[in-house]
């Protein structure tokens, strides 16, 4: 399904928008950074290349709907939030995972961008509550959940595997009654 090029939202520091064939190249550029890749799920490929940025946009662009979305800074893609719906008796619900280049960590775009995103989410999906689960050792992570209204609900002990090691996850949840 062909999707025509959508911004969700347009501030001054950034735009919300759908991802673009396009965006390949400045997507690979940025992902491909270990500091980031440490704090993804190991489906995320390490080393990144603009291969699997082209795979990544397509899977994306056959979607019903918009479930990710892209952030854009001076013209180029330089992050993501995306959403994965639950299903069966969880199907009101969906987990959210986010990035940002490195260049534009702790400028408050990341906070910003994931309440549009999960606004924009809240009034196109059926979805009342999404979640996200942090490494340990990711408390930035924490912080942009918890000032986008996010509520710690638990610690996950040694629930990870990542980079050889048993680590914490920290579990939050996001409840629409609560946007």
């Amino acid at each position: 399904m062909k999707r025509c090029h959508a911004i969700i939202v347009k501030k001054e520091n950034y735009i919300l928008r759908t991802w673009q064939a396009e965006d390949a190249a400045s997507l690979s550029n940025y992902l491909n950074n270990k500091k980031i890749w440490d704090n993804c799920r190991d489906g995320l490929p390490y080393p990144y290349n603009e291969e699997n940025a082209k795979a990544f946009i397509d899977m994306v662009q056959r979607k019903e709907g918009i479930h990710d979305f892209c952030i854009e800074i001076n013209g180029e893609a330089v992050g993501n939030i995306g959403f994965v719906p639950c299903t069966d008796v969880e199907r009101f619900n969906a987990e959210v995972g986010y990035w940002l280049a490195e260049p534009y960590w702790n400028h408050g775009i990341l906070t910003d961008a994931l309440k549009e995103a999960i606004n924009y989410y809240f009034a196109h999906t059926d979805k009342i509550r999404v979640f996200a689960t942090i490494f340990e050792h990711n408390t930035p992570s924490m912080r942009v959940l918890e000032k986008a209204g996010f509520a710690k609900v638990g610690i996950l002990r040694k629930t990870v595997f990542k980079n050889g090691i048993f680590i914490d996850a920290h579990y939050y949840e996001l409840c629409k009654s609560k946007v």
